[in-house]
C-alpha cells in the first residue's frame, strides 16, 4: 500500500489527471464537482478506485467537504452511557450482549444512571448518548424513567438516545405503534435517535449478521417516523464484513433518498466492522484497511453532498491517527468525547473510552482544520 502521504498528493494537473484514468470514474468525479447526484453504478466504481483514482477521488472529496462546510471541523462533548448490556438478539458482530442469566448481565438502576450523568454534566458535556441491549423485560415506563432521571440532572442536557432496535423492541413489546412509542418518549424530553443498528441496509447481509434483528425496512420505518416526529437522528454504516460493494453504495443511496423525504439525518457516521472478539473473527473477517475506509468516507461524501453534509470519523473504530486521516478525505466531524465506551471494547478495540477535548482539538489543527465545539445538531459553540 502507497504511503499515507501520498495518497494526497497529485502529480498531475487534476483536470488532465483525469483525463489519464477510467472515463466512468472520471465522469463521477465531474459530476461530483459539478453537484449533481451519482447514481448506484457510479457510487460503486468509486468504491473500488486504486492508485492515482483513489488519490483523484480523495481531492475531490476534499474539495467538495470544503465547499459544504468549509475549513472548520468539529467536535462534540459527550457521554456515552449502555444503560443495560442484557439482551436477547444474536447479533454475529456483537461482544457487549449478554443472555438474561448471565452472571455479568446488568442493568443500571436510576442512582447509578443519575451519577454517571452528574459526573458528566461535571466534566462539561452538552449530550448524554444513552443506549442498551434489548431487554427483554423492560418496558416503555421504564425508558420514560431512565429519560426523566437523565433530564432531572439538567433539563438543558440534550438526550441523544434509543437506537431504532430499541425502539421497534419497545413498540412489540408494549403492543403500540412505534409513532406512539416515539410521542411519550419525547414528550419525557428525548431530543434525538441514534441511527444506529443500521449496519448495512440489505436484507441479504442482516440475514447473516443479525437475522433476529430489525430488517431494512422496518429501520426505515422508525427512522422515517421519529423524523416526521421532530426527532432527528443521525445514519450510520457497520462496513467490513459480508457485504458487497454495491450493497455499500446502495446504502448511502438509500440514506439519501430518506433525506431527501425528510431531512431528518443530522450526520453519516461510516463505522468499520472490529470483529477481534465476536463470532465474525472465526469467518476470517478482518478490520477494513486504510484505502478501505478512505474510499468509504469520501464516497459517502460523494453521494451525500447536500443531502448530509456531516460525515464523523469514529476515533473509537479508526484510532484517533485514522480518524485525523479521514478529515482530508471528507470528513468534517470526529465525534465525541464520550468518557465511557464498551461496544467496541468489547469487541476487541484498542483506542481507549474517551478523549478529552483537548486531544479532539489537537488531532483537528494536526489535519490543517479548524477546531470548534458543537452541539448534537452542529450548532457551534464558543
Amino acid at each position: 500500500m502507497e504511503g499515507t502521504g501520498a495518497l494526497f498528493q497529485l502529480a498531475e494537473n487534476f483536470e488532465r489527471a483525469l483525463s489519464l484514468i477510467d472515463p466512468l470514474v472520471a465522469e463521477a468525479l465531474e459530476r461530483s464537482l459539478s453537484g449533481r447526484d451519482l447514481d448506484l453504478r457510479q457510487a460503486a466504481e468509486l468504491l473500488r478506485a486504486e492508485g492515482r483514482e483513489l488519490r483523484l477521488l480523495l481531492h475531490t472529496a476534499d474539495l467538495v467537504r470544503r465547499r459544504l462546510v468549509g475549513e472548520v471541523a468539529t467536535y462534540v462533548v459527550n457521554r456515552n452511557i449502555n444503560h443495560t448490556n442484557l439482551c436477547i438478539g444474536s447479533c454475529r458482530f456483537c461482544a457487549f450482549r449478554r443472555p438474561p442469566s448471565h452472571p455479568e448481565a446488568y442493568c443500571l438502576t436510576p442512582a447509578q444512571l443519575e451519577a454517571k450523568v452528574r459526573e458528566a454534566v461535571g466534566r462539561g458535556a452538552t449530550e448524554i448518548c444513552l443506549q442498551g441491549g434489548l431487554h427483554p423485560e423492560l418496558g416503555l415506563e421504564d425508558y420514560l424513567e431512565l429519560v426523566r432521571v437523565v433530564k432531572g440532572v439538567s433539563p438543558e442536557l440534550h438526550l441523544h438516545a434509543f437506537s431504532p432496535a430499541e425502539l421497534d423492541h419497545l413498540s412489540r413489546r408494549e403492543g403500540m405503534p412505534v409513532g406512539e412509542v416515539v410521542r411519550a418518549l419525547k414528550e419525557a424530553g428525548l431530543d434525538s435517535v441514534p441511527g444506529t443498528a443500521a449496519e448495512i441496509l440489505s436484507d441479504r447481509v442482516r440475514g447473516i449478521l443479525c437475522p433476529t434483528k430489525i430488517g431494512t425496512g422496518r429501520w426505515v420505518e422508525v427512522v422515517k417516523t421519529c423524523h416526521r416526529m421532530g426527532i432527528p437522528t443521525t445514519s450510520t454504516m457497520m462496513y467490513g464484513t459480508v457485504e458487497t460493494l454495491e450493497e455499500r453504495a446502495g446504502h448511502l443511496l438509500l440514506l439519501r433518498e430518506i433525506q431527501r423525504e425528510t431531512g431528518g439525518f443530522t450526520e453519516f457516521v461510516p463505522l468499520p466492522v472490529v470483529p477481534h472478539r465476536t463470532e465474525l473473527a472465526s469467518l476470517g473477517i478482518r478490520p477494513p484497511s486504510l484505502e478501505e475506509n478512505l474510499r468509504l468516507h469520501a464516497v459517502a461524501r460523494l453521494v451525500l453532498a447536500g443531502y448530509i453534509n456531516h460525515v464523523q470519523a469514529s476515533w473509537v473504530k479508526l484510532g484517533p491517527e485514522g480518524a485525523r486521516t479521514m478529515l482530508l478525505a471528507g470528513a468534517d466531524d470526529l465525534g465525541g468525547t464520550l468518557f465511557e465506551e464498551n461496544i467496541t471494547r468489547e469487541a476487541g478495540g484498542r483506542w481507549g473510552q474517551g478523549m478529552e477535548p483537548h486531544q479532539l482539538r489537537s488531532l483537528i489543527l494536526r489535519a490543517g482544520r479548524i477546531p470548534r465545539q458543537r452541539d448534537t445538531l452542529y450548532r457551534l459553540l464558543d
